[in-house]
């Protein structure tokens, strides 16, 4: 545990050192760190005298938060691995081969999310030995860094009423989860978060729904849906999700409660228009 807690004390000293300027409002290397070891830890799988765990990892950055740390990726790289190896040791993990990191930009990440990739891989050189499992194909989780600003350039442009919107000949989106009867509606940029404690934005007494059970987010042109690692997961139009892409008339079930996202434009006339899809599901 003393190395472990060694190099998290190193890693989070990096933001004050080399990589200073490129961490400074976005997301940091502990984070990253912490979610590689906690997709290390729910994908590892026991066999009859060793504990193994995910070796590969996949890091997914958004373009915003890739760009300043580019320059920086390969000495990050190296603390991550050390991180990760560390973390293995300390739990007794068994890796099949050494730790590899690699970073990918995915457009579909907003400013200050980051998604990992763990998989468990065996060796290409050698015969894989006695009883280690299968290679996997991985299970990408997203995460949302706590130092995000509250807001974001741009975002602060001043909203007007429905009425002054009417009165320009504007129109006004409409954005809601349509639950039993009841309306709830999404307002300001978000990211709303649905569950069951009081605190969430949408709150379900669903005593099948999680306490934080799952997040709606903008996205440029459209929204996401995120389950939050849920007791009982999150579905769309009736299949299990991570984090998918919603768009109006789409079906979300949490628990074994069933919504309907709406989004739709009331233009100056007062009459709705749903947003569409322009082709198939994603």
């Amino acid at each position: 545990m003393g190395f472990l807690k060694e190099i998290e004390k190193r890693m989070e000293s990096l933001v004050e050192g080399v990589f200073g300027k490129a961490f400074r409002r976005q997301i940091q290397p502990i984070e990253i760190a912490k979610g590689l070891t906690k997709q290390m830890d729910e994908g590892r799988m026991v066999s009859v005298s060793r504990t193994y765990a995910p070796n590969d990892f996949t890091v997914h950055l958004s373009k915003e938060d890739a760009e300043p740390i580019e320059a920086y990726q390969d000495a990050l790289r190296e603390e991550l691995i050390q991180y990760v190896s560390a973390h293995a040791a300390d739990h007794d993990y068994h890796l099949m081969t050494p730790p590899k990191v690699r970073f990918v930009v995915e457009d579909s990440l907003s400013y200050g999310e980051f998604g990992i990739t763990a998989k468990l891989t065996g060796p290409t050189d050698r015969p894989r030995e006695k009883g280690a499992p299968q290679d996997t194909s991985g299970k990408t989780r997203i995460f949302r860094t706590e130092n995000i600003r509250q807001e974001e350039p741009g975002q602060n442009t001043a909203a007007i009423s429905a009425e002054e919107a009417k009165s320009f000949g504007l129109s006004r989106e409409v954005v809601q989860l349509v639950l039993d009867g009841k309306t709830y509606p999404l307002e300001g940029q978000g990211p709303w978060t649905v569950g069951r404690s009081a605190e969430n934005d949408v709150v379900l007494s669903d005593p099948n729904v999680s306490r934080h059970h799952a997040r709606i987010s903008r996205l440029e042109g459209g929204f996401v849906i995120e389950d939050l690692g849920s007791t009982n997961g999150t579905l769309l139009d009736g299949v299990p999700i991570d984090r998918e892409r919603i768009d109006n008339g789409d079906e979300l079930t949490f628990g074994q409660s069933t919504a309907r996202f709406v989004r739709r434009t009331e233009t100056s006339g007062g009459s709705p228009t749903p947003f569409g899809r322009s082709g198939g599901r994603r």
